[in-house]
């Protein structure tokens, strides 16, 4: 932890810091620790921030009394002489957050309150070629939502959204959204409008590897977590923070070329992950065995075949389809070796719909991994823990973050 107290910072910097400055950076070190969610003491509190006791208890009497913060009694554990100190827990209904998750069907919004914890949510229709019609939308379910949660709408401080594209970092537009049809829409704009607070926009793969991460916990410096459905990409998070890239679309791992003279990806180029490790890509192969003549289930359910059919039959046995779903994801495998030779990643987390339906991909996955990564990397390799509310869960912590910034990484430019 880094210890704030204005003198010490003095000394360091060479400057002179606003006691106001200094204030809120204390304050902000204090909140990151109440809202870990546990009953903490003053005692405790200073000695995690290493600011002086006078210091913890002026900044708790200003939170407690703006109502961010309560006391819970006490702990007689914590003190074995003389009487033991209270303890203190953030408000979790002090505050609340708005999410938005833009899926390819559905739209799905929630409220959480003021530690993340979704309290209400709503699921409306997917708009395809409008993305203000999404908004408006959106803005609708979230209006239902939030008179269900018991919360008020002007307790919502920030928006996090989810968007199944590429996020402009710079200005929260969408660049591309294929399965969308949108094109340069400026989501992070129309959202603030309709909702009148600040909002952050994050590629939706980008948001679930945030949600993963905060559940994980710290162990892990280095996560990469990579979806697989109808499309593959992957969202890095270094040391607790989300890694874009200079241009903000780091982790496309599904726009990879892998084979060859491949077939033509939907981003322009050929032979790309996605074209061999997807949905629409094992139903291509599967649907291209019972041309050629294969039998057993893949012929008898030929003409509703879709992934789920494959992995279906995959489960019970039938080699054609076992065949399909290994050799996607031996496919899938090898990207995420490529990536995990570079990154070397303490945890690569699997997610998405093809995880969720077929063990048999996840296993050739690992498999695939385990052959072609670098053997000093011993990556390992597990399907997440999150479930399928991981992109939502994932912005709420980025709107969490935009709304109270944390300063335990102290910024010098905040000190004039």
């Amino acid at each position: 932890m880094v210890n704030m107290d204005p003198t010490v910072t003095r000394r360091a910097t060479g400057t002179k810091v606003a006691h106001g400055t200094m204030r809120e950076v204390n304050r902000s070190i204090v909140l990151d620790i109440l809202r870990e969610g546990r009953p903490v003491s003053r005692v405790e509190l200073a000695r995690r921030t290493r600011l002086s006791k006078p210091t913890v208890s002026s900044i708790v009497e200003d939170l407690v009394g703006d109502g961010l913060v309560r006391e819970v009694g006490v702990d007689p554990s914590l003190h074995r002489t003389g009487r033991p100190p209270s303890l203190l827990v953030y408000n979790e209904r002090a505050v609340a957050f708005a999410g938005i998750q833009f899926g390819v069907s559905t739209t799905h919004v929630a409220v959480a309150d003021g530690l993340g914890a979704i309290v209400a949510s709503e699921t409306v229709p997917a708009v395809r070629g409008d993305a203000r019609q999404s908004v408006r939308d959106a803005q609708k379910a979230l209006r239902q939502a939030i008179a269900r949660s018991g919360m008020r709408r002007e307790q919502i401080r920030a928006a996090g959204v989810a968007v199944p594209g590429l996020v402009d970092p710079q200005t929260g537009a969408c660049t591309i959204a294929p399965n969308l049809d949108w094109h340069d829409a400026p989501i992070q704009d129309l959202v603030q409008s309709a909702l009148g607070v600040s909002a952050v926009v994050a590629n939706s793969t980008h948001a679930a590897a945030m949600a993963e991460a905060r559940l994980r916990g710290e162990e892990h410096r280095v996560l990469v977590w990579v979806y697989a459905g109808s499309g593959v990409g992957a969202g890095i998070v270094l040391d607790g923070a989300l890694f874009t890239g200079a241009t903000g679309y780091a982790g496309e791992l599904g726009h990879s070329p892998v084979v060859e003279n491949g077939l033509r990806c939907s981003c322009g180029n050929r032979g790309c992950l996605e074209t061999v490790a997807s949905s629409g890509a094992i139903v291509r192969h599967a649907s291209e065995l019972v041309r050629s003549g294969a039998d057993g289930g893949l012929r008898r359910r030929r003409r509703g075949l879709s992934a789920d059919v494959v992995a279906e039959l995959a489960a019970q046995g039938d080699g054609s389809a076992v065949a399909v779903m290994r050799e996607a994801g031996e496919h899938l495998g090898r990207g995420i070796a490529y990536l995990a030779n570079v990154l070397s990643p303490s945890l690569v987390v699997l997610g998405g719909p093809l995880v969720m339906m077929s063990e048999t991909y996840v296993d050739a996955v690992r498999d695939s991994v385990a052959r072609h990564a670098l053997p000093a990397e011993a990556v390992r390799v597990e399907v997440t823990a999150v479930g399928p509310d991981a992109p939502l869960l994932g912005v709420l912590q980025l709107a969490m973050g935009s709304a109270t910034p944390s300063y335990r990484v102290l910024d010098h430019a905040l000190l004039g």
